[in-house]
């Protein structure tokens, strides 16, 4: 006949610590089950009353959205200024070219 084995703990305790052990565990299962349920029904009246908030927001941005864009005037540089910018990257680029040669 085979020998029957002595059930090993691994922390040292009895077959009735392992018991509360496991009982502490289901009950804190349970617990947090319950508010995952109360929690996706919070989510799910969330949901229905931002349906209502988008579709009130979507119908009252129609109007907005078919204006047409305002057009930004074009900015003008004077001649002086234009001048200037072109001097300034003349000078730029002799820079570069010198420090190759």
């Amino acid at each position: 006949m085979a020998k029957q084995r002595k059930l090993k703990t691994g922390i040292g305790g009895s077959r009735e610590l392992l018991t509360w052990a496991l009982q502490g565990l289901e009950q804190e299962i349970s617990t947090t089950r319950q508010r995952l349920q109360e929690l996706e029904s919070q989510a799910r009246t969330l949901r229905a009353s931002a349906r209502g908030v988008i579709a009130a927001v979507v119908a009252s941005a129609a109007p907005v959205a078919a204006a047409a864009p305002t057009v930004r005037k074009k900015r003008k540089l004077s001649a002086d200024a234009r001048k200037r910018i072109a001097d300034a990257q003349k000078r730029r680029w002799a820079k570069v070219r010198a420090g190759k040669g």
